[in-house]
């Protein structure tokens, strides 16, 4: 989730270069003796590559057998030219052209290939484009040729400090991949065409969701076979939430989340934790020792009509007051006469992003004011109601909690966007990154690198330096 209080679009503070179009091919091309060749280095498919490039009219040449064999683009002799296969795409090239048909369709090129030492060369960024793959170039100037990165992501998790699942929205519903992020490799995972979202035990081994009607399903990440259903229990489950061992699961139950239930997937048993007739709860988060739950709940707005007008009229209106979210905390104490929740905020404004401490002495969450010209907030309240700021500087678009620390995504300057580490202990702020333009999400996970996912793309630091994960 990204607070869009900003126009959330485009581009990282990467110099990410959009491919343009075009290729050709040039086999019996005399040799150009007064072409220089230089020696270039690039990141393809996650392999650093040295090639002998030319540059021509602003355009970079290279070897069209060596990218092609690098990018894992088939090649044969087609009507006189040559035919070049990868992503689903069909490039044809002929000798000496400067047009080129990609899919059927013509393409011009500004530089006609050329034939070097019985070696041809091809504008790098055109047939790069054309074979489907990308080309970026980082910030320290390094350039990243990717043909077999998954494409079109839309947000990711992590699942561990070396693997994420990346999710593709499509017309159908969605797909769900694992994906190695030092590699880039992925695999479909085997999910349910009507499945809730996947959330991921904390060991990283295992996922679970929910069906249309209700069911409880777990993948295993570790062999990666098919889901088995866990109960079969057909009661609506809006929210699941593993416990710290990843021996069970906690959720809401109901159409209206009114309750908090327990299931051990072992044996389909489901123990009721919270049956407090309190209805539309939600965010639920729960304690390291399965104790304490924390979770908002949002009251309904009223209708309001006029008793003088005629039903038929259809004249009503809601009445919002009162219907803002509030954070509540239940703790299971055995020994007292009656357990019952506790309200811990009454404000008027939004709340999400919601975090409860581990000892559950205090809650942090970004508020969100409905004065859209106000900055959203990171704020914290502790048990005994008393409400703090932890950072205030920036409008936030969004809250990561990871490894004891926040991780921000803010507004920047102009056209920037920062992201901050914020010490929820002492509220001290560390700015981290400048990105030029926005990303729809940060990814953060202890261990493992923070992600930035942006334009459908995502992005890895990897000491220092972004490495596109997809493409």
């Amino acid at each position: 989730m990204v607070l869009k209080k900003a126009s959330l679009a485009t581009v990282l503070a990467l110099a990410v270069g959009a491919a343009s179009a075009g290729a050709a091919f040039a086999a019996n091309e005399k040799t150009n003796s007064a072409v220089q060749l230089a020696n270039s280095v690039y990141i393809v498919n996650g392999t650093a590559v040295n090639f002998g490039t030319i540059t021509e009219k602003g355009k970079t040449l290279v070897s069209l057998r060596e990218i092609s064999s690098r990018l894992g683009a088939k090649l044969q002799v087609s009507g006189g030219g040559v035919q070049a296969k990868l992503n689903g795409h069909t490039v044809e090239l002929k000798s000496g052209s400067a047009v080129l048909k990609v899919d059927g369709a013509e393409r011009g090129l500004d530089v006609p290939v050329k034939s070097v030492k019985g070696v041809n060369y091809i504008e790098l960024e055109t047939y790069v484009d054309a074979l489907g793959a990308s080309l970026y170039k980082d910030e320290t100037g390094t350039n990243w040729i990717d043909a077999k990165l998954l494409a079109n992501v839309d947000r990711i998790q992590w699942v561990d400090a070396g693997r994420f699942i990346a999710t593709q929205e499509n017309e159908t519903g969605r797909a769900d991949y694992l994906v190695e992020a030092a590699t880039g490799k992925y695999r479909l995972l085997d999910v349910a065409a009507d499945a809730s979202d996947l959330v991921i035990a904390p060991d990283g081994r295992k996922a679970a969701y929910t069906n249309a009607n209700g069911q409880v399903s777990v993948l295993d990440l570790s062999t990666i076979s098919r889901a088995v259903v866990v109960s079969v229990d057909t009661s609506i489950k809006p929210e699941l939430v593993w416990s710290a061992d990843g021996t069970g699961i906690y959720f809401l139950q109901g159409d209206k989340g009114s309750v908090i239930a327990k299931l051990d997937p072992e044996i389909d048993k489901i123990t009721k934790i919270l049956d407090d007739k309190v209805d539309y709860k939600a965010n639920l988060e729960v304690s390291a020792d399965g104790q304490t739950f924390t979770y908002t709940v949002t009251k309904p707005g009223a209708v309001v009509a006029d008793a003088d007008k005629p039903v038929e009229a259809d004249d009503v209106s809601i009445d919002t007051k009162g219907t803002e979210p509030q954070i509540f905390q239940f703790t299971v104490e055995p020994a007292a006469k009656e357990n019952k929740a506790v309200q811990l905020t009454t404000s008027t404004d939004d709340k999400v992003f919601i975090h409860a401490a581990s000892d559950g002495k205090s809650v942090a969450y970004v508020s969100v004011s409905a004065d859209a010209a106000a900055k959203s907030t990171l704020i914290k309240v502790g048990a005994d109601k008393k409400v703090s700021p932890l950072y205030d500087e920036r409008d936030i678009y969004q809250a990561e909690y990871s490894g004891g620390k926040w991780y921000l995504l803010t507004e920047g300057d102009g056209d920037e966007q920062f992201v901050y580490e914020v010490d929820p202990a002492t509220g001290a702020a560390k700015q981290l990154y400048t990105l030029s333009g926005a990303a729809s999400g940060i990814v953060a996970k202890e261990g493992a690198p923070l992600a930035i996912v942006q334009d459908g793309r995502v992005f890895l630091d990897v000491n220092g330096r972004w490495k596109p994960a997809s493409r």
